[in-house]
């Protein structure tokens, strides 16, 4: 009797699994064969279980040292089940120098200001700062990363910020019919956000201290900071200090709007929070960003500040193929990403040490690494949905 019981259960575990795997089917997730019959393995083990199976493959991911990698943080949030996986685990509060996923970040301080009507996405940016070459560049040009902006000579090669900011003021927009994915325009953008913060307030402060306080004071993020000082354990910059690996924020006093915030796993969190419940960006303007896009030099479809939208390519996207269509992703040039899919109200984020302090590079093989774990964490997220839908039936 016992045995018969156990064998129609796990067939109607085996149902359910299929159901869930064609509904997310439906929203564009994509499962090879072999996926299905992992997570038809997966299915049958408990939450706790799920997550100390993680944990044992990030330790392995570790102990290979041709990634390069010293330590990893993984944030999981699966609905309002939430989870931190710290490898090697210790008590200190570890922030990592997130480089280019600072432009999610910039993308909201700018989109906050426009619904304020601070700034008008449709005005000329040589009406705002003092351009010669950028005669027809719209704010929403450089948000959207239209066309082409270059400036005379690279940034990481001025010597000090005088130079930096001289160089910067260089910049020539091209109008091509092309979108490539830069640093600069988010640049030229922080340069913009801080001029009209400072004319609304009456104040010189930096880009620095406007992002600073904005993110503690609007967004709750306690633990996302340009130049970060105290108590924290810094990670993911090489041998750099409290500075970001990115040489031309670095020369910039460690702040622009392309790079140069450190934060981690607990602070995206937090923000998973703020878009899954539209608070971060409101659905009309997820919306523009989803329905936009232009492919970069990987043929990868990116968006508004190089987000990441889904492209069925599991060998370059940062979006993994069984997530919906309705994702979004970022990722730096150090190694951490972000991914958000707003059907399953799935979010992890990876954190990496993978800077070496001698080279200031990564491993060679760094990005097969990446990838390959990128799409293990999503599977497991994708298990711990389906167990939390599963349990949802039978309440």
């Amino acid at each position: 009797m016992g045995n018969g019981r156990n064998i129609k259960g796990v067939k109607e575990l085996s149902k359910m699994t299929e159901n869930i795997i064609n509904d997310l089917e439906e929203k564009g997730c994509i499962f090879t064969e072999e996926q299905k019959k992992q997570l038809k393995r997966l299915n049958s083990k408990t939450y706790e279980v799920l997550i100390k199976d993680l944990k044992n493959i990030l330790e392995k991911y570790l102990d290979n040292r041709q990634f390069g990698v010293n330590g990893i943080t993984v944030g999981i949030r699966v609905q309002d089940t939430k989870e931190i996986i710290e490898i090697p685990e210790d008590k200190t509060i570890k922030l990592y120098d997130i480089a280019s996923i600072t432009k999610l970040l910039t993308l909201k301080i700018y989109y906050d200001l426009e619904r304020q009507k601070l700034i008008n996405s449709n005005e000329y940016v040589k009406n705002i700062l003092p351009f010669k070459n950028m005669n027809d560049c719209k704010v929403i040009d450089i948000v959207k990363m239209n066309n082409k902006i270059e400036t005379n000579g690279k940034l990481s090669e001025t010597k000090n910020k005088r130079d930096f900011t001289k160089r910067l003021y260089t910049a020539t927009y091209t109008k091509n019919n092309q979108s490539v994915y830069t640093d600069i325009g988010f640049i030229i953008l922080a340069e913009i956000i801080s001029k009209k913060i400072n004319k609304l307030n009456n104040k010189k402060e930096n880009y620095k201290t406007i992002m600073n306080r904005y993110l503690t004071n609007n967004l709750a993020l306690n633990n996302t900071m340009f130049v970060p000082r105290g108590k924290y354990k810094i990670l993911g910059n090489g041998n750099h200090g409290n500075m970001p690996h990115d040489p031309k924020t670095r020369i910039n006093n460690g702040f622009t709007g392309a790079a140069g915030l450190f934060s981690n796993a607990e602070d995206f969190i937090e923000i998973s929070n703020q878009l899954f419940n539209y608070s971060f960006f409101k659905k009309n303007y997820l919306n523009k960003i989803f329905n936009y896009s232009f492919l970069d030099e990987k043929n990868r479809k990116r968006s508004y500040g190089g987000i990441y939208l889904k492209t069925d390519n599991n060998d370059s996207c940062y979006i993994p193929n069984m997530f919906s269509k309705h994702s979004i992703a970022h990722q730096g040039y150090t190694g951490s990403i972000v991914v958000y899919d707003f059907y399953t109200k799935i979010h992890f984020s990876i954190f990496v040490d993978a800077i070496d302090k001698e080279t200031d590079l990564k491993a060679k093989d760094f990005f097969l690494y990446l990838h390959d774990l990128k799409n293990i964490v999503g599977l497991y997220c994708i298990a711990i949905y389906m167990s939390t839908c599963q349990n949802q039936c039978k309440l």
